[in-house]
């Protein structure tokens, strides 16, 4: 028998406190003064400027051009180990991928909104998205990449395999963990895909299949939903219940009517 992997709550304090602590860094950096932010990078500029100029002794690259490189490549690099932060966060606390970009770039918008404290330094929305969101981007973008692959087998396949001694339970634990702990883009459903079948009326089951081809957007749906009449022996559920159920993504309701009707709702 699997069992839930030991000291899953503790992982998710772990990462969720690692991310909070990064992002407090970050805003910490961002009440320094302009002078004091300066220094700061001033001295890593005069290393690797001496760097450079060992190497390519006729460089025309000046200390102040080299400066604001190391500044807004700073920018990119705490950026980046944020994302990377934040990838492990979500998989412990089932965050969708939407939902990590949204919290990505308002703590960038925030972070940037605080530079406007200090009185020599001013906040710029070029900055945003140029440096901080493009490095928080890079950095789940490359952990999406290495680490986001969903199993190959079902878990239907894996237990399968585990009771035919194919795998081993360690193994088989692994695929299912990695399968449940896969970041999808979002977890709501976004739309609804409706299907009418009236077995008598074949032409009007074909109109109402071309007239519902593309799928409705879910919004229109959950509008249209409080006018719509439910036989209660028809629609076992309430239809504020079948407003929470469509949220979810790949949830399939067939409703069939006493005289005969179908209706199919899929949510994708």
């Amino acid at each position: 028998m699997l069992t839930e992997k030991p000291n899953r709550n503790k992982q998710k304090i772990i990462t969720l406190s690692i991310t909070i602590v990064l992002t407090l860094f970050i805003f910490s950096m961002s009440l320094f003064s302009g002078t004091a932010s300066g220094e700061m990078s001033s001295g890593l500029s005069v290393n690797i400027k001496s760097l450079i100029d060992s190497v390519f002794i006729n460089n025309t690259i000046s200390l102040s051009t080299l400066n604001v490189i190391v500044r807004k490549g700073a920018h990119v690099f705490e950026y980046m180990v944020l994302g990377i932060s934040y990838f492990f966060t979500a998989r412990e606390w089932r965050l969708s991928i939407l939902k990590i970009l949204v919290l990505g770039l308002l703590t960038a918008t925030i972070d940037e909104l605080l530079q406007n404290i200090p009185i020599d330094r001013t906040a710029s929305a070029l900055d945003i998205f140029l440096y901080d969101f493009e490095g928080f981007i890079l950095g789940l973008g490359l952990l999406l990449l290495i680490l986001n692959k969903r199993s190959k087998m079902s878990d239907l396949e894996v237990l399968n395999k585990l009771q035919s001694k194919e795998i081993s339970p360690r193994k088989a634990y692994r695929y299912i963990y990695n399968s449940e702990n896969h970041l999808r883009f979002t977890n709501n459903a976004h739309f609804v895909k409706l299907r009418i079948i009236i077995p008598d009326e074949k032409k009007v089951t074909n109109f109402l299949r071309v007239l519902f081809f593309l799928p409705l957007p879910l919004v229109l749906f959950k509008i249209a939903i409080p006018f719509i009449k439910f036989d209660d022996k028809d629609m076992p559920i309430t239809k504020a219940e079948l407003i929470k159920i469509v949220n979810s993504k790949g949830i399939k309701i067939k409703v069939n009517a006493h005289t005969k009707e179908k209706v199919i709702i899929k949510t994708i």
